[in-house]
């Protein structure tokens, strides 16, 4: 017990004044230990004054029982020799204490109480002050009218009243410290009634032996108090670690499990008995093997095994087993045991774990399923690339010879045919890598501007034919440059500027770019293209977006088409962290907007248009050379090497063409070129490890720029020609603009370069511009 500097007693004594703070420290009262632990919650003090009150309580049996024995002691000797009436009332007030002290603890033991209030104690403490003074008013009727005798058992009386009461309340201080002074008071009291010197001694006798009795029982009852205060935290971690137990027995995917010598469940946990719809009382008992036969049907194999192990003792490694629960709905369960021993060391059965799998399985099956997807997209791509290559690379040379008026169209017709079907396959392998979140977004600087304008010089191409106008819109207060990934907001931008020539039969189509608002480190920019169309029903523009969704069926037998244009760009856009809408009116045209918040800086960006470099800048730059170009032409294929002989043959090249990885990998070792065209998927050695043996055969080789030619077109394609050490990248069909352009890069241009960024792979920018 800390007295006087018990925190607690320290804001009672401050709040009570110095007079008040020295008769709180003299009785005790200030003392005593508080319930205002910040540790503790309000149910938890409710509990300890519940406790606290209990401890009292259990005692009222005995105490009741000496107060009765005491009071009769008292009226058989004063009965006649004091005043009859007052022994009578006093009696009688006795027995009524005692009868309801009875009464209240007989309740208690029916319906013990959990929790208590401040009130609670206050009540307690109000009938120890009515049985203290009670029992007070004995001394003070008596002492004065006795004789010394029977004073000494009078004061005996009530020195053990005063032990007992101090003793039997001290779990409530409060209470017990109210008993015992009031006691004490009447006692004093009675003692100067009956004056002189000898009692004055008693006086000071009694009130020592008091302050001695209250310390012991404040120090007592503070103890108690700690030791309810631990109890209650023990009792709450308790609760706290059972909940917790009691969710992951009822949540965890493991549990355990155990079979006697006979292979019967002597231990299982509740969710086995659901599965099995059996009441686990029922199924402990049970042969296990038995009960797994019959929750999993279908793994017939996998359980013969499990059986014919457990049959010769043997430990069981994991097995994997599918169970049917309730509904039909199929868990996958692993399962592992070991053999237990009793203290003889003889068999005992088997003791196990149980684990639920379900969801890693399913994960690995959505897994499966989405590589299986990949791959097959992946084929599928290079399978239809390869053709499609020979088909528009032809058809693109022919176009470059002397043809008649009608084969020209025919010519054309076969190159439109396959630029549709290659947008096409475009926008189902990028709605695949939206699916899958492969789709990686770039950063860098470009000009909005400049974006928009190059943009439109590749929609007034196409618009021509239709005798259509398409503008340009450009805000004055656009800031210089944005850094963002231009390539895919300008496959948007085309997208739109697509659908809006095909749509439009009459009048123009305007795209626009204009700064919306713009703080001190990013701008936001709306880009829109608008037409003067066929427009959209307004039941139909909220399906726009929608994969594989058109205005109306009849868009698609009219215009072509699948509609996945619009969900693609809604898609990139939105994983930008912007937004993109339409607005239209049937008839009378439509205007698609979308918004995006990017960094913007003052830098000057070149023109985009200037990145579609010639035929001319690579004759200019061989010319410079003044020799031939040594090109060597890695390809199993043999019409794609036709076609890259045809796109090569208006140059000055000197083309070595091998069939295989082998053959490059010797003929780069004995021979000098400026540059190597290199398939990917080749026989006996594919193009990935046949730039890696170049590469490490140092020196000259080191350095040799090499372009892969592949039909796949995947960033983890483009990632792994990278890192084999392949200079650049052009996907399948070749486009000759593309394919010179990545010749000039790879030997360097004759005029300047340009800073404008491109599309990844380099044929982007090629395959936009003949969308």
């Amino acid at each position: 017990m800390m007295w006087p500097g018990n925190p607690a007693s320290s804001k009672r004594a401050a709040s009570a004044g110095p007079l008040g703070a020295f008769f709180l420290w003299l009785g005790g009262f200030g003392a005593i230990a508080a319930l205002d632990d910040d540790s503790l919650t309000e149910r938890d003090r409710r509990r300890i004054r519940a406790r606290q009150i209990d401890a009292v309580a259990r005692l009222v049996p005995v105490t009741i029982g000496i107060n009765f024995a005491n009071a009769a002691i008292i009226l058989g000797v004063f009965w006649n020799k004091v005043s009859n009436l007052f022994l009578f009332a006093w009696g009688t007030a006795i027995a009524v204490a005692g009868v309801m002290a009875l009464r209240g603890w007989w309740r208690a033991r029916q319906s013990p109480p959990q929790e208590a209030s401040e009130r609670g104690i206050r009540r307690m403490t109000l009938q120890a002050f009515f049985l203290s003074a009670t029992w007070g008013s004995l001394p003070l009727i008596v002492m004065p009218q006795v004789d010394a005798q029977l004073q000494i058992v009078v004061g005996s009386l009530m020195t053990g009243m005063i032990s007992g009461g101090a003793f039997a309340m001290s779990s409530v201080p409060r209470a017990g410290l109210t008993y015992t002074w009031t006691m004490m008071a009447a006692s004093v009291a009675s003692l100067f009634l009956c004056g002189g010197q000898i009692y004055l001694v008693l006086v000071i006798f009694l009130f020592l032996y008091t302050s001695f009795m209250v310390r012991h029982l404040v120090s007592h009852g503070n103890v108690f108090l700690e030791n309810l205060k631990a109890q209650i935290r023990h009792e709450r971690q308790n609760e706290t670690i059972s909940l917790l137990l009691k969710e992951f027995q009822e949540n965890a995917s493991s549990w355990l499990w155990q079979t006697d010598a006979e292979g019967r469940l002597i231990d299982a946990p509740q969710r086995f008995a659901d599965v099995a719809q059996l009441p686990l009382d029922q199924l402990k008992g049970e042969r296990l093997v038995d009960t797994l036969e019959y929750l999993c049907p279908t793994d017939t194999a996998t359980l013969a095994t499990f059986a014919d192990r457990m049959k010769r003792r043997l430990s069981i490694p994991e097995i994997l087993i599918h169970v049917v629960v309730a509904g039909g709905e199929r868990r996958r369960w692993a399962l592992t045991a070991r053999p237990s021993r009793d203290y003889d060391g003889k068999f005992a059965g088997y003791r196990g774990f149980g684990r639920d799998v379900t969801e890693r399985w399913r994960a690995e099956q959505a897994e499966a399923e989405s590589r299986a997807k990949s791959d097959f997209l992946a084929m599928m791509s290079h399978e239809i690339r390869t053709p499609m290559n020979g088909v528009l690379g032809l058809a693109s040379t022919l176009l470059e010879t002397k043809l008649d008026p009608e084969q020209r169209h025919a010519v054309m017709t076969i190159r439109e045919s396959g630029d549709n079907l290659q947008r096409i396959l475009n926008d189902i392998l990028d709605l695949s890598k939206l699916n899958a979140g492969k789709l990686e977004f770039e950063s860098v600087d470009f000009s909005p501007a400049a974006l928009v304008e190059a943009v439109t010089a590749i929609m007034g191409v196409n618009a021509k034919s239709k005798s259509l106008l398409v503008n340009a819109d450009i805000d004055q207060k656009l800031p210089p440059a944005l850094k963002g990934d231009v390539a895919r907001i300008r496959q948007v931008l085309i997208n739109l500027a697509s659908n809006a020539v095909k749509f439009t039969e009459r009048g123009g189509v305007t795209i626009a770019v204009s700064c919306t608002s713009r703080q001190h480190d990013v701008a936001t920019i709306e880009w829109r293209v608008s037409d003067t169309g066929i427009g959209i029903p307004a039941d139909r523009v909220g399906k726009l977006f929608t994969e594989f969704a058109q205005a109306d069926a009849s868009i698609n037998r009219r215009f072509g088409g699948t509609g996945l244009g619009l969900a693609i760009s809604r898609r990139i856009i939105e994983q930008m962290g912007g937004t993109i809408a339409v607005s239209s009116v049937a008839g009378e045209g439509s205007t698609f907007r979308f918004s995006l918040t990017l960094p913007w800086s003052d830098k000057q960006i070149s023109d985009q248009r200037g990145d579609r470099v010639g035929a001319g800048d690579l004759k200019a730059r061989i010319e410079a050379l003044g020799r031939p170009l040594r090109v060597l032409i890695a390809e199993d294929d043999a019409t794609n090497r036709m076609v890259v002989s045809k796109m090569l043959q208006e140059f000055e090249i000197d083309k070595c063409i091998v069939p295989d990885g082998v053959q490059a990998v010797k003929a780069a070792a004995e021979q000098e070129f400026d540059l190597v065209l290199m398939d990917v998927r080749m026989p006996e050695m594919d193009g990935i490890t046949a730039t890696r043996t170049i590469r490490g055969k140092g020196g000259r080789l080191a350095e040799l720029p090499i372009i892969a030619l592949t039909a796949n077109a995947f960033p983890d394609d483009i990632k792994q020609c990278r890192e084999a050490g392949m200079s650049d990248f052009l996907a399948k069909p070749l486009r000759k603009p593309a394919m010179v352009a990545a010749m000039l890069k790879a030997i360097g241009p004759a005029a300047p370069r340009v800073e404008a960024p491109s599309l990844a792979p380099s044929d982007g920018a090629a395959a936009t511009a003949e969308v």
